[in-house]
This record gives structure tokens, sequence and C-alpha cells, in this order.
């Protein structure tokens, strides 16, 4: 015959749950900084993307009329439907926030790409400018103008 044994309560002790939480807040605290990093990175290569489509768009409207498109007051002008692809992109938030726009003769640049009320902090928009330019947002092509981030396509002639 067998002897009877009382049955053990299934489940776990309160230091099991106590380790096991540690593990998974370890594991949390090593991966959160590498997914932040290539989220980052993500988002400042899409923006590279799209300007390098923009910019080839510009350039092709610029070969084939001989001229740069009128201002676009705040947004594009109507002389560059067709030119970006796909035409409703363009009007949507860029992969840093804000909207795109284009311009010309502003500041010291004769033709430029802008994006205005971009919303990611100054540490990632630094990223970015290494990324595409010099790494300083005063100098080179992308420079930083108030709450827009200005990628300048030709400057103004020196004198």
């Amino acid at each position: 015959m067998r002897a009877f044994k009382s049955p053990r309560q299934a489940g776990f002790s309160l230091l099991e749950l106590i380790v096991i939480v540690t593990i998974i807040g370890l594991l949390s605290a090593i991966a959160l900084p590498a997914y932040q990093k290539l989220q980052r990175r993500s988002t400042n290569t899409a923006l590279s993307n799209e300007i390098r489509v923009v910019a080839g768009a510009l350039d092709f409207y610029v070969f084939e009329k001989g001229t740069w498109p009128p201002d676009g007051a705040g947004g594009w002008p109507e002389e560059l439907t067709g030119y970006l692809p796909p035409p409703d992109r363009w009007s949507k938030p860029t992969p840093i926030g804000g909207t795109w726009a284009w311009a010309l003769n502003t500041d010291d640049a004769l033709a430029s790409l802008r994006i205005n009320d971009y919303t990611i902090s100054a540490d990632q928009t630094l990223d970015l400018d290494k990324m595409i330019d010099d790494g300083d947002l005063t100098t080179g092509n992308l420079v930083k103008s108030g709450p827009s981030l200005v990628y300048v396509l030709q400057r103004e002639p020196s004198l």
C-alpha cells in the first residue's frame, strides 16, 4: 500500500518571484538603451533618405526647367507636383516630426529644404547632422535656424 502524502501547494515562493523580477529588470536595463539607439538611428536614416529623395526631385526639376521652383510659402509649390514621389508623403509629418517646406532666398541660402517644428532632441539632431553633414549645426549644409532644421541646396554666391 501507498503511504498518504499531504499535497504541497503549487506556485512560486516570494523569493523565487523576486529573483525572476530582478532578472527581467536587469535584462530590460541592458536592452532598453540598445533599442533606443537603434530607434534613433533608424529615424535619422529615414530622414536622410527622404532628404536625398527631395533633393533628387528638385535637381530633376532644375534640370528640366533651368531654375528652382518658386518659394513654397511654408509648404510645397504646385509646380513640384509629379516630381515628388509619392505625392501625398510630403504633406505628412517628417520622420523627426514637424513639416516639410521649400524655401527660396532665406538667410544665406538661395535654395533650401526646411523641417519646421521638428520634435527630436538636441542630441539626436547632432547625430543626424553627423550622419549627413559635418556634425556642427551652425555650419555645413544642415543648420539649425530657430525652430527649423534647414538643409541648404544652394548658397548665395559670395561677394
